[in-house]
């Protein structure tokens, strides 16, 4: 088993959870002090970016070989990576490849040189027959038409090369074990391939981590091109059901690409949504959603901040990333904190909740259980998103002699009929165990 199978994954953009101060550490000096916490917490990898950006808070690279000063040193980040991993944490970094800003290099020297540039064809739709909005002498494609963010024409194979190298480096450079490829949705599958193949060279377990909105799981999930991608699908299915009263899209989604769906990044929020406590209507049922994303098929993410179930939106500029930042107050462990911690130990300890198959057990439109299963045992889920608590008798496909809550350590009571009984409170979840 790879060692992203079952990770629990902890997303941080350094420039947000700890912005650069003139009077305080560095931002990569003070997410080392917040090591020993995510380990506590834990979390087994961390996503870190974007750090090659003019503007630690929006993709689109300015160089890729050099870290953005405002965080801090490169000297710093790498022994952040070191003592990571002698924590037995993975690093990950999180960068958009799709684009660049208008200070990278290639568009500088098209500026400058104009059809005489030999990074002329780096570029999406270069047009020298016409000016861009801004005033330029040549028009060309930008990530969603904001010209500070040129497309970058990977039908090249210079770029191509020239991407995949950089991404060499900072293996080499910095010992990463993967990259979140920010905005992917539509990569070219020739970049993918041979991003597969290199990083594969150098690490064999190296994680290559999708952010699609919208496509198919298999055109991005598959021996040759990525490991996982963010699954926005289940990420929608799991607010409507709560703050719809309603599962069953939720469980329609889950019948597809099964075994996707487990290879899949789960998450609830992230640099591209509003915070998980602001977008539900009640949020009394936190409790709620995140047992389901730890007992769901799929890879668990976390965003920065969501164990103390912080609220906040995202800019309305689609460039700039959810980013809030710490206070004292809200990173003081409370009773949600502890919550979060327990679903994590209890993912880490059950590897039915890992790589175990699914199977319904129960459906109505506020109930929903279903059943992880590894060999002889299983870990049953029941989610109640409603506002009065729910108790419900349930027959499992398995013979099991003891049950028992994986939170609280309380018996389930099993009837003479085999039926567990269970009581699920409004808004929350149970996760227990059967043998």
């Amino acid at each position: 088993m790879a060692w992203y199978d079952g990770a629990i994954f902890y997303h941080i953009l350094p420039g947000g959870m700890f912005p650069e101060t003139k009077t305080e550490k560095s931002s990569f000096l003070r997410l080392e002090e917040h090591l020993p916490y995510l380990k506590v917490l834990g979390v087994d990898a961390v996503i870190l970016g974007p750090l090659f950006s003019e503007d630690p808070l929006c993709y689109g690279a300015k160089d890729f070989t050099k870290i953005n000063p405002a965080l801090g040193t490169e000297e710093e980040l790498c022994h952040y990576i070191n003592l990571a991993h002698n924590m037995g944490l993975r690093v990950l970094f999180d960068e958009a490849v799709l684009f660049s800003s208008r200070a990278f290099f290639a568009f500088r020297d098209l500026l400058e040189k104009g059809e005489k540039s030999p990074y002329k064809s780096w570029y999406k739709d270069v047009d020298f027959t016409a000016s861009s909005e801004g005033g330029d002498a040549f028009s060309y494609s930008s990530w969603k038409e904001l010209e500070n963010y040129p497309l970058f024409n990977f039908d090249d194979e210079d770029l191509r090369m020239y991407i995949v190298e950089r991404i060499k480096e900072w293996i080499s450079r910095y010992d990463i074990d993967g990259i979140r490829l920010a905005h992917c949705t539509s990569m070219d599958i020739h970049f993918q391939k041979s991003l597969r193949y290199f990083t594969g060279q150098m690490k064999p377990e190296f994680f290559l981590l999708g952010d699609i909105k919208k496509g198919e799981l298999a055109r991005y999930i598959n021996a040759e091109t990525l490991q996982s991608v963010c699954n926005y699908d289940v990420y929608r299915a799991i607010v409507k059901a709560f703050n719809e009263k309603n599962f069953y899209e939720l469980v329609s989604g889950l019948g597809k690409n099964p075994e996707l769906l487990l290879q899949s990044n789960t998450f609830l929020e992230n640099p591209r949504t509003d915070r998980i406590a602001t977008v539900l209507e009640d949020r009394n049922n936190l409790y709620g959603v995140y047992t389901a994303l730890f007992a769901l098929p799929g890879r668990v993410a976390l965003y920065y901040g969501a164990e103390y179930g912080l609220s906040g939106t995202k800019e309305e500029d689609e460039e700039a990333l959810l980013s809030p930042s710490f206070t004292k107050a809200e990173y003081t462990p409370d009773a949600f904190t502890s919550y979060i911690a327990k679903l994590a130990e209890i993912h880490g300890k059950n590897s039915e909740l890992q790589n175990g198959g699914y199977k319904e057990i129960y459906l109505d439109h506020r109930l929903y259980a279903f059943l992880r299963t590894d060999e002889n045992s299983g870990v049953l889920t029941v989610l109640n998103n409603d506002s009065m608590d729910q108790f419900i008798r349930l027959r499992i496909p398995l013979r099991a002699r003891l049950a028992f809550d994986l939170v609280n350590q309380d018996e389930v009571e099993i009837g003479d009929d085999g039926k567990l009984r269970v009581f699920c409170p409004a808004h929350s979840g149970r996760l227990i165990k059967v043998k």
